[in-house]
């Protein structure tokens, strides 16, 4: 169980995945951090892993956890949903370096596009995606920004809306002709993005 584990989503038992923004765990052997923000110094107080439950550092019960394979982690934490008693499964996934002979600076001067229900969306990085028109019309000084950020060895496509992050999705493997992410929050596994011409 060693290692960095990042949400993917959480099922309250009403049938409906949400995502509430980026959360990661790291293990090390019986003790893990609980971060809440991509700069990882948002923490709660260190947790000690048992066999079958997470811990806080007072003895009080975080979660009950159940290994599902190498890479998949799933965590039932107790809570409320709608004024009602709620177990929430929460659904991580182990975050795995991304596959590239390329550098952060090499990834932003591409562009890739992807279909998804017969849309097409296109990842351009580090560049103002609104018109000076509808940021204008909107009162708002940034619109939508795709950005390459990492952690470790990992790469992640940032997407932020207004100056804030919205979701931060891990690169699971990246070339000149495409980029595969994983673990989309509320999505499939993974999508595949192929480079525009």
């Amino acid at each position: 169980m060693n290692g960095k584990w990042i949400l993917k989503d959480i099922d309250s038992g009403n049938g409906k995945k949400g995502y509430p923004g980026f959360q990661m765990l790291e293990i090390k052997d019986s003790i893990a951090e609980f971060f809440t923000d991509f700069s990882l110094k948002k923490q709660a107080p260190n947790l000690k892993v048992l066999e079958s439950e997470i811990l806080t550092s007072k003895n009080g019960k975080f979660a009950k956890y159940k290994v599902i394979d190498d890479n998949h982690l799933k965590l039932y934490i107790d809570g409320k949903a709608n004024g009602k008693d709620a177990v929430f499964e929460c659904d991580f996934y182990r975050l795995e370096p991304t596959i590239t002979t390329l550098k952060k600076e090499d990834i932003e001067k591409l562009t890739f596009v992807i279909i998804e229900n017969e849309r097409e969306s296109e990842f351009i990085f580090n560049k103002e995606l609104w018109d000076k028109k509808t940021l204008e019309l909107l009162k708002r000084k940034e619109g939508e920004k795709k950005v390459i950020e990492q952690i470790d060895s990992t790469f992640f496509v940032s997407m932020y809306r207004d100056g804030k992050r919205n979701v931060s999705i891990p690169i699971k493997e990246v070339t000149s002709e495409f980029l595969k992410l994983y673990a989309i929050p509320t999505g499939p596994m993974e999508m595949i993005a192929y480079r525009k011409e």
